[in-house]
């Protein structure tokens, strides 16, 4: 609390400094309503002494399983694990958070060849939250530093990402706690975006959304540090999955023919929705032909506009120590280098389940 009072304190801090001033009716009449834009400046969390309970969850038997939130931080790159923290600022007043209305025809996304494509129907008021922008032309920052295989047209400078960790207790039995601990190095989003609007043919919230991440390293531990069977390097190596320069670029709709389906079913379980982007939402009992007419326009609109998902994992490695903080481990099995690209989702549906 005293970090987020401190993250809280220096932003208001910036914004007192700045100077009203007055507008003319004719300046006024020019301004447009383009939402809000805002930077986090200072931020710092160390929440590592702390614990965050969740109950409620219980399993198909009818009992508790409480989730234990631990060892959360979050701040300035080069914090080995979190052992050495300081503030970061997370986007700039040049290239900041926004959150407000925009109308379908006037929002893009960003291609992998880094055209910037219309993705949301015409005619509609879309509400979006988007992180800083990837552009599209000069002056990028590189995703990953030092890795050009994850393009250079991130916004954020190396001196704006983060580093954070967070540690999971799942108390699956009265005996047994299972852990995952996450600790992430340089990690940055830009580019990612959330969009909502209402689909008057369908009756529901649908959306789209993307869901950009860049990380220098990404360790994942299934153990707690000074833990039994947890406390040597060794044991702690064995237990550790270690990823190396790696992101990915998650695509969840296309808002003009296939947008994200937001439902909740009869019994309170939570659906999300990828329809067949073929289907005419307005007829979708209907055999569209994708050889001629509306069948083919909507396949090949789809094919050649949709944003894709990419997944790209550097130097995978099982077991083995790093020399240092975000240096490539040595020992253990290294499965090298894995990558999805171009994927695309034709149906998907993901629905939520009780324990």
């Amino acid at each position: 609390m005293r970090a987020l009072l401190l993250g809280v304190a220096l932003l208001a801090t910036g914004q007192a400094q700045a100077e009203l001033v007055a507008l003319q009716d004719s300046e006024m009449s020019a301004v447009q309503g383009a939402g809000i834009g805002f930077a986090l400046e200072g931020i710092l969390f160390d929440a590592s002494q702390a614990t965050i309970t969740i109950n409620d969850i219980t399993n198909g038997s009818g009992q508790n399983v409480p989730i234990s939130v631990k060892e959360f931080y979050l701040g300035a790159t080069g914090s080995n694990k979190g052992a050495v923290l300081n503030p970061v600022d997370i986007g700039r007043l040049s290239q900041p958070f926004t959150l407000g209305l925009a109308k379908g025809e006037d929002l893009r996304s960003l291609r992998d060849d880094g055209a910037l494509v219309q993705t949301t129907p015409n005619n509609l008021a879309v509400l979006e939250f988007a992180f800083p922008a990837m552009l599209s032309g000069a002056g990028g920052q590189a995703c990953i530093s030092g890795f050009a295989a994850a393009g250079s047209n991130c916004s954020s400078r190396a001196t704006e990402r983060v580093d954070m960790g967070i540690r999971f207790d799942f108390q699956v039995a009265p005996n047994r706690i299972d852990v995952l601990n996450l600790d992430v190095t340089e990690l940055v989003m830009d580019g990612s975006y959330l969009r909502l609007w209402g689909d008057s043919s369908r009756a529901q919230l649908v959306g789209e959304a993307r869901l950009n991440i860049y990380a220098k390293t990404l360790e994942l531990m299934s153990c707690a540090a000074g833990a039994a069977n947890c406390v040597s390097a060794a044991e702690q190596a064995a237990r550790t999955i270690y990823l190396t320069n790696s992101y990915a670029n998650v695509s969840l709709g296309y808002g003009k023919t296939q947008p994200l389906l937001f439902d909740v079913s009869s019994n309170g379980q939570f659906v999300l929705e990828l329809s067949n982007p073929v289907l005419d939402p307005l007829n979708p009992t209907a055999n569209v032909d994708t050889r001629s007419g509306i069948g083919k326009a909507r396949v090949d609109d789809f094919y050649a506009n949709a944003p894709r998902t990419t997944i790209f994992l550097g130097n995978l490695n099982f077991g083995g120590t790093r020399p240092g903080a975000g240096q490539v481990p040595s020992g253990g099995y290294n499965f090298g280098q894995s990558e999805i690209r171009g994927l695309s989702f034709n149906y998907l549906k993901v629905t939520s389940h009780d324990l």
